[in-house]
């Protein structure tokens, strides 16, 4: 995941770093890596269930029956769609406040779980890293991490971004299951999302505890 841009290449420097921090069994091949994993970063914990009640009280749900993932989101949001298709499936939701916004991207990998490829730290220290490589990036802050363990797990990781282009915080879920890497990425003007008197903090959080990938029993 700027302004949603998907974020879809890596200097070939952090491509490197990426493809050779893990094991080899392990590894996600370098395209999938290029298009995907620094889309995000892994799993945020959600906000308390009234939070997540008020933020979505009038809620659309996007469901793909394809790759068998859903999430809920606010009435009002409207899909966009990218020039070029960079990834094996992904849809992009625009709010109708400037500057906040959704994408969920899809793209086969070779393992089975997020503990595969590694852990919820692990995954962030390489995805902030890459991030303070980026052109024009001045700062980058994890704000928090977290994981949901199970069948499938997931990864949730907040963090803040400051660039020549704004500050920005980005907040995203990763899944892998049934050999394919699902990330869901919100993100919003720091602004924005700190604000006491906005709910889109607890928009985006809701939407992000919403999303689920089923497995096929």
């Amino acid at each position: 995941l700027r302004g949603f841009r998907m974020r879809v290449s890596l200097p070939p420097s952090q491509a490197t770093a990426f493809s050779t921090a893990a094991p080899a069994a392990t590894r996600l091949d370098e395209s999938v890596l290029r298009r995907s994993l620094l889309i995000s970063a892994a799993v945020l914990a959600g906000s308390p269930l009234v939070q997540r009640a008020i933020a979505l009280e009038t809620s659309e749900t996007l469901a793909d029956e394809r790759f068998l993932y859903s999430l809920s989101y606010p009435s009002g949001w409207n899909p966009t769609q990218k020039p070029v298709k960079t990834h094996l499936s992904e849809a992009l939701l625009n709010s109708p406040r400037k500057g906040v916004s959704l994408g969920v991207t899809v793209d086969p990998v070779k393992i089975d779980s997020l503990e595969a490829f590694g852990t919820p730290e692990e995954v962030a220290d390489r995805v902030l890293a890459v991030e303070e490589g980026r052109d024009g990036v001045l700062d980058v802050q994890l704000r928090s991490l977290a994981a949901d363990a199970g069948k499938p797990s997931y990864y949730t990781i907040e963090y803040f971004v400051e660039s020549t282009r704004g500050k920005k915080v980005y907040l995203c879920k990763y899944c892998i299951a049934q050999k394919r890497l699902y990330v869901l990425q919100t993100q919003a003007k720091v602004v924005d999302y700190d604000s006491a008197a906005s709910d889109v903090q607890q928009q985006l959080r809701a939407i992000v505890a919403s999303f689920r990938v089923s497995v096929p029993s």
